[in-house]
């Protein structure tokens, strides 16, 4: 009854989420240059916030996009456990580091939400297209985040601060497999999430199961 009540409200429509979803992202980022809110407690925060924040915009098909998101984020995470270390002091269980393992998953779909709210008409388009249109956007603002955090936020991975970043960016300083993973996580999990067929996260509940019953 809530849930329908607060979907019927104009501050539940279309335009609204995506002003909504962007702000969320937004105040993900500038939590890396908050004096009095650490990184990974903010990042931990949110990814756990998106779970009713779904289920109140009536977005509950979404959850699976991120289910998949963090089951991806911990595959990354359990190979690259050793590379990751930051000049703040963030939290660190059983030798891995928390951050990289909630951003990863809140990134990834907040880059898919993003995708689905910019094109609409995704569902007919042809997949080599989708694909490309996702893969830019995804590297655009993996790039953007990467180089605000280092260059202006001075929130540096110190333990690959070794490496060389990539070539006229200076981000992303990591030795060059994870430089080739960084570049294909995000087009791997849109591709996953293709195969399994979910529906687009922005659409309502209602919306999702007609789809399936055509």
């Amino acid at each position: 009854m809530i849930q329908r009540f607060l979907s019927s409200i104009p501050l539940f429509d279309k335009r609204s989420l995506m002003i909504s979803d962007k702000a969320i992202s937004l105040l993900v980022l500038l939590s890396l240059n908050f004096s009095v809110i650490r990184a990974d407690f903010m990042i931990m925060t949110v990814y756990l916030l998106l779970f009713p924040y779904l289920l109140l915009t009536n977005r509950r098909h979404a959850v699976f996009h991120l289910l998949i998101a963090s089951a991806f984020a911990c595959c990354w995470i359990f190979i690259a456990r050793d590379q990751y270390g930051y000049n703040r002091d963030l939290l660190v269980i059983a030798g891995y580091n928390v951050y990289p393992l909630f951003a990863w998953a809140v990134g990834l779909f907040g880059v898919y939400l993003m995708y689905a709210h910019w094109v609409p008409s995704f569902r007919t388009m042809a997949f080599p297209k989708k694909m490309a249109f996702f893969s830019v956007l995804y590297w655009s603002l993996l790039f953007g985040a990467e180089i605000i955090a280092y260059h202006y936020f001075n929130f540096r991975n110190i333990a690959t601060s070794q490496y060389a970043g990539l070539p006229l960016l200076d981000c992303i300083h990591v030795p060059d497999w994870m430089k080739a993973f960084y570049l294909l996580n995000g087009p791997v999990y849109f591709l996953i999430c293709e195969f399994l067929g979910l529906p687009d996260p922005n659409t309502t509940q209602k919306e999702a199961e007609l789809l399936v019953e055509t």
